[in-house]
Protein backbone atom coordinates (compact mmCIF):
# COMPACT_ATOMS: atom_id res chain seq x y z
CA UNK A 1 0.00 0.00 0.00
CA UNK A 2 2.51 2.24 0.61
CA UNK A 3 4.78 1.18 -2.09
CA UNK A 4 1.96 2.15 -4.89
CA UNK A 5 1.20 5.45 -2.67
CA UNK A 6 5.01 6.28 -3.25
CA UNK A 7 4.47 5.44 -7.11
CA UNK A 8 1.50 7.86 -7.49
CA UNK A 9 2.78 10.57 -5.40
CA UNK A 10 6.10 10.60 -8.10
CA UNK A 11 3.54 9.71 -11.31
CA UNK A 12 2.04 13.05 -9.71
CA UNK A 13 5.25 15.05 -9.44
CA UNK A 14 6.62 13.70 -12.56
CA UNK A 15 3.62 14.89 -14.72
CA UNK A 16 3.53 18.34 -12.92
CA UNK A 17 7.32 19.38 -12.80
CA UNK A 18 8.07 17.45 -16.11
CA UNK A 19 4.99 17.17 -18.13
CA UNK A 20 2.31 20.09 -17.04
CA UNK A 21 4.80 22.70 -17.61
CA UNK A 22 5.66 22.67 -20.95
CA UNK A 23 2.21 21.29 -22.33
CA UNK A 24 1.04 24.13 -24.30
CA UNK A 25 -2.71 24.70 -24.84
CA UNK A 26 -4.66 26.90 -27.05
CA UNK A 27 -7.89 28.82 -25.72
CA UNK A 28 -10.44 30.17 -27.44
CA UNK A 29 -12.51 33.13 -25.98
CA UNK A 30 -15.16 34.53 -27.85
CA UNK A 31 -16.36 38.24 -26.39
CA UNK A 32 -19.38 40.09 -27.96
CA UNK A 33 -18.16 44.04 -27.57
CA UNK A 34 -20.95 46.89 -27.52
CA UNK A 35 -19.96 49.15 -30.65
CA UNK A 36 -18.09 46.44 -32.42
CA UNK A 37 -17.86 48.07 -35.70
CA UNK A 38 -19.09 45.11 -38.15
CA UNK A 39 -16.38 45.68 -39.98
CA UNK A 40 -13.99 43.86 -36.92
CA UNK A 41 -16.83 41.15 -36.40
CA UNK A 42 -14.75 38.03 -36.34
CA UNK A 43 -11.78 40.20 -35.67
CA UNK A 44 -8.86 37.53 -34.22
CA UNK A 45 -6.63 38.30 -31.05
CA UNK A 46 -3.79 36.54 -30.13
CA UNK A 47 -2.43 36.82 -26.69
CA UNK A 48 0.63 35.59 -25.28
CA UNK A 49 1.71 36.60 -21.64
CA UNK A 50 4.64 36.00 -18.68
CA UNK A 51 7.08 34.18 -21.26
CA UNK A 52 9.79 34.32 -18.20
CA UNK A 53 12.82 34.08 -20.54
CA UNK A 54 15.66 33.75 -18.29
CA UNK A 55 13.33 31.62 -15.60
CA UNK A 56 14.48 28.08 -17.44
CA UNK A 57 12.13 27.98 -19.68
CA UNK A 58 13.13 26.07 -22.58
CA UNK A 59 13.54 27.62 -25.87
CA UNK A 60 11.75 25.17 -27.76
CA UNK A 61 9.13 25.89 -25.22
CA UNK A 62 8.74 29.57 -25.86
CA UNK A 63 9.03 28.95 -30.26
CA UNK A 64 6.22 27.11 -29.66
CA UNK A 65 4.39 28.94 -28.23
CA UNK A 66 5.07 31.73 -30.87
CA UNK A 67 4.41 29.20 -33.45
CA UNK A 68 1.32 28.45 -32.18
CA UNK A 69 0.28 31.92 -31.80
CA UNK A 70 0.64 32.26 -35.99
CA UNK A 71 -1.22 29.57 -37.05
CA UNK A 72 -4.18 31.15 -35.26
CA UNK A 73 -3.52 33.68 -38.31
CA UNK A 74 -4.37 36.81 -36.26
CA UNK A 75 -4.97 40.00 -37.23
CA UNK A 76 -3.26 41.56 -33.74
CA UNK A 77 -1.26 40.12 -31.44
CA UNK A 78 -0.84 41.38 -27.78
CA UNK A 79 2.10 40.59 -25.51
CA UNK A 80 0.77 41.24 -21.40
CA UNK A 81 4.16 41.42 -20.00
CA UNK A 82 6.70 39.93 -17.92
CA UNK A 83 8.82 38.85 -21.13
CA UNK A 84 11.64 38.36 -18.89
CA UNK A 85 12.56 37.23 -15.39
CA UNK A 86 13.54 38.90 -12.47
CA UNK A 87 14.76 42.01 -14.51
CA UNK A 88 16.59 40.00 -16.68
CA UNK A 89 20.01 40.54 -18.35
CA UNK A 90 20.90 42.40 -21.70
CA UNK A 91 21.69 38.93 -23.52
CA UNK A 92 18.29 38.09 -22.07
CA UNK A 93 16.29 41.30 -23.74
CA UNK A 94 18.54 39.97 -27.05
CA UNK A 95 17.26 36.75 -26.42
CA UNK A 96 13.40 38.26 -25.96
CA UNK A 97 14.07 40.11 -29.13
CA UNK A 98 15.37 37.34 -31.23
CA UNK A 99 12.13 35.42 -30.00
CA UNK A 100 9.25 37.22 -30.72
CA UNK A 101 10.79 38.47 -34.14
CA UNK A 102 9.13 35.79 -35.67
CA UNK A 103 5.26 36.92 -34.83
CA UNK A 104 3.46 37.91 -37.60
CA UNK A 105 -0.09 39.41 -37.56
CA UNK A 106 -1.17 42.30 -40.01
CA UNK A 107 -2.36 44.51 -37.80
CA UNK A 108 0.71 44.22 -35.65
CA UNK A 109 2.39 43.44 -32.58
CA UNK A 110 1.15 45.87 -29.02
CA UNK A 111 2.39 44.75 -25.85
CA UNK A 112 2.50 46.34 -22.08
CA UNK A 113 5.20 45.68 -19.68
CA UNK A 114 4.81 43.26 -16.52
CA UNK A 115 6.16 43.75 -13.18
CA UNK A 116 9.80 41.33 -13.96
CA UNK A 117 10.48 43.51 -16.64
CA UNK A 118 11.03 46.02 -14.38
CA UNK A 119 12.37 43.85 -11.44
CA UNK A 120 9.89 44.06 -9.31
CA UNK A 121 8.41 41.25 -7.53
CA UNK A 122 6.13 43.20 -5.06
CA UNK A 123 3.31 45.57 -4.55
CA UNK A 124 5.52 47.90 -2.68
CA UNK A 125 8.26 48.03 -5.54
CA UNK A 126 8.80 50.80 -7.76
CA UNK A 127 11.50 49.44 -10.27
CA UNK A 128 13.50 51.35 -13.13
CA UNK A 129 13.04 51.34 -16.91
CA UNK A 130 14.78 47.82 -18.81
CA UNK A 131 16.36 50.17 -21.42
CA UNK A 132 17.88 46.68 -23.07
CA UNK A 133 14.46 44.87 -23.88
CA UNK A 134 12.27 47.66 -25.01
CA UNK A 135 15.07 48.25 -27.44
CA UNK A 136 14.91 44.39 -28.23
CA UNK A 137 10.95 44.57 -28.10
CA UNK A 138 11.56 47.66 -30.43
CA UNK A 139 13.67 46.03 -33.22
CA UNK A 140 11.25 43.01 -33.15
CA UNK A 141 8.64 44.99 -34.31
CA UNK A 142 6.67 45.43 -31.24
CA UNK A 143 4.95 48.44 -30.11
CA UNK A 144 4.89 48.81 -26.33
CA UNK A 145 2.26 51.36 -24.51
CA UNK A 146 2.38 52.55 -21.68
CA UNK A 147 -0.59 54.68 -20.90
CA UNK A 148 -1.32 55.31 -24.36
CA UNK A 149 -3.60 53.91 -27.35
CA UNK A 150 -3.10 52.75 -30.61
CA UNK A 151 -5.66 52.79 -33.49
CA UNK A 152 -6.68 49.69 -35.66
CA UNK A 153 -8.54 51.39 -38.84
CA UNK A 154 -10.66 49.46 -42.08
CA UNK A 155 -11.89 51.11 -44.94
CA UNK A 156 -14.75 53.50 -44.34
CA UNK A 157 -13.93 55.08 -41.09
CA UNK A 158 -14.39 51.47 -38.34
CA UNK A 159 -11.51 51.54 -35.96
CA UNK A 160 -10.75 49.12 -33.46
CA UNK A 161 -9.39 51.40 -30.18
CA UNK A 162 -6.29 49.22 -27.88
CA UNK A 163 -5.13 51.17 -25.32
CA UNK A 164 -1.68 49.72 -22.83
CA UNK A 165 -1.02 50.75 -19.22
CA UNK A 166 2.22 50.95 -17.26
CA UNK A 167 2.44 48.07 -15.01
CA UNK A 168 0.93 48.24 -11.83
CA UNK A 169 3.25 47.05 -8.82
CA UNK A 170 6.07 49.28 -10.83
CA UNK A 171 4.60 52.84 -10.74
CA UNK A 172 3.06 54.63 -12.85
CA UNK A 173 -0.36 53.00 -13.83
CA UNK A 174 -2.86 55.27 -14.62
CA UNK A 175 -6.13 54.53 -15.52
CA UNK A 176 -6.77 57.97 -16.36
CA UNK A 177 -4.12 58.53 -18.72
CA UNK A 178 -5.95 57.33 -21.89
CA UNK A 179 -9.69 58.69 -22.08
CA UNK A 180 -11.55 55.14 -22.90
CA UNK A 181 -14.84 56.70 -23.17
CA UNK A 182 -13.76 58.73 -26.16
CA UNK A 183 -12.06 56.03 -27.75
CA UNK A 184 -14.82 53.52 -27.28
CA UNK A 185 -16.81 51.92 -27.48
CA UNK A 186 -15.71 49.55 -27.50
CA UNK A 187 -12.17 50.22 -26.02
CA UNK A 188 -9.87 47.65 -25.40
CA UNK A 189 -7.45 47.58 -22.54
CA UNK A 190 -3.99 45.61 -21.75
CA UNK A 191 -2.71 45.74 -18.37
CA UNK A 192 -0.28 43.44 -17.20
CA UNK A 193 -2.12 42.90 -13.31
CA UNK A 194 -5.89 42.01 -13.22
CA UNK A 195 -5.93 44.14 -9.71
CA UNK A 196 -6.27 46.82 -12.37
CA UNK A 197 -9.14 45.27 -14.11
CA UNK A 198 -12.04 47.38 -11.55
CA UNK A 199 -10.51 50.53 -12.13
CA UNK A 200 -9.94 50.29 -16.43
CA UNK A 201 -13.69 48.66 -16.22
CA UNK A 202 -15.30 51.94 -14.44
CA UNK A 203 -13.12 54.37 -16.78
CA UNK A 204 -14.91 52.88 -19.89
CA UNK A 205 -12.78 49.41 -20.63
CA UNK A 206 -14.65 46.81 -22.63
CA UNK A 207 -12.35 44.20 -22.60
CA UNK A 208 -9.54 44.03 -20.40
CA UNK A 209 -6.63 41.66 -21.18
CA UNK A 210 -4.19 40.35 -18.70
CA UNK A 211 -1.55 37.88 -17.38
CA UNK A 212 0.44 37.77 -13.98
CA UNK A 213 -1.11 35.10 -12.36
CA UNK A 214 -0.01 31.88 -14.35
CA UNK A 215 -3.63 30.90 -13.29
CA UNK A 216 -1.37 30.60 -9.76
CA UNK A 217 0.66 27.44 -11.75
CA UNK A 218 -0.98 24.86 -9.39
CA UNK A 219 -5.08 24.80 -8.75
CA UNK A 220 -6.40 22.24 -6.17
CA UNK A 221 -9.93 20.37 -7.08
CA UNK A 222 -12.31 22.16 -4.83
CA UNK A 223 -10.20 24.88 -3.35
CA UNK A 224 -8.01 26.56 -6.44
CA UNK A 225 -5.05 28.00 -6.39
CA UNK A 226 -3.27 28.18 -3.15
CA UNK A 227 -0.71 31.13 -4.02
CA UNK A 228 -1.86 34.22 -6.17
CA UNK A 229 0.04 37.28 -6.50
CA UNK A 230 -3.27 39.44 -6.49
CA UNK A 231 -5.64 41.64 -4.05
CA UNK A 232 -8.48 39.95 -5.95
CA UNK A 233 -8.62 36.47 -5.46
CA UNK A 234 -11.39 36.15 -7.70
CA UNK A 235 -8.92 36.90 -10.53
CA UNK A 236 -6.97 33.94 -11.40
CA UNK A 237 -7.20 32.50 -14.62
CA UNK A 238 -9.78 32.82 -17.48
CA UNK A 239 -12.80 34.97 -17.93
CA UNK A 240 -14.40 37.57 -15.46
CA UNK A 241 -17.23 40.11 -15.83
CA UNK A 242 -17.12 43.24 -14.18
CA UNK A 243 -20.44 44.52 -15.20
CA UNK A 244 -20.30 45.28 -18.52
CA UNK A 245 -16.56 44.82 -18.89
CA UNK A 246 -15.01 41.59 -20.16
CA UNK A 247 -11.67 40.69 -18.26
CA UNK A 248 -9.53 37.78 -19.37
CA UNK A 249 -6.69 36.75 -17.12
CA UNK A 250 -4.14 34.69 -19.34
CA UNK A 251 -1.85 31.46 -17.50
CA UNK A 252 1.21 32.52 -19.26
CA UNK A 253 3.86 30.51 -20.89
CA UNK A 254 6.09 30.44 -18.42
CA UNK A 255 6.86 29.78 -15.23
CA UNK A 256 8.74 31.27 -11.69
CA UNK A 257 9.33 27.98 -11.07
CA UNK A 258 9.38 24.74 -12.91
CA UNK A 259 5.88 23.63 -11.62
CA UNK A 260 2.23 23.56 -13.25
CA UNK A 261 -0.63 21.08 -11.87
CA UNK A 262 -3.95 21.60 -13.16
CA UNK A 263 -2.65 24.66 -15.01
CA UNK A 264 -1.45 24.54 -18.59
CA UNK A 265 0.51 27.31 -20.50
CA UNK A 266 -1.93 28.43 -23.04
CA UNK A 267 -1.86 31.01 -25.64
CA UNK A 268 -5.49 32.67 -25.98
CA UNK A 269 -7.73 33.63 -28.99
CA UNK A 270 -9.74 36.44 -28.84
CA UNK A 271 -12.64 36.21 -31.00
CA UNK A 272 -14.58 39.81 -31.38
CA UNK A 273 -18.18 39.26 -32.13
CA UNK A 274 -20.37 42.62 -32.54
CA UNK A 275 -23.80 42.67 -30.29
CA UNK A 276 -26.84 42.13 -32.45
Amino acid sequence: MAGGGAAAAALGAGYAFGIEPVWLRTVEHEVALRGLDAAFDGYRIVQLSDLHVGAGVPEAHLRGAVERANALSPDLIVLTGDFVHHGGAPALAEEVGNLLSALRAPDGILGVEGNHDRGVYRASGRGTRNVALEGALLHAGVRMLANESARVERAGGAHLAVAGFRDLWSGGFDPAAVDLNRLGPPAIALSHNPDTAESLAAAGASLVLSGHTHGGQVSLPFLGPPLLPVQNRRFAAGPYDIGDTRLYVNRGVGWLRRVRLFVRPEVTLHLLRTVA
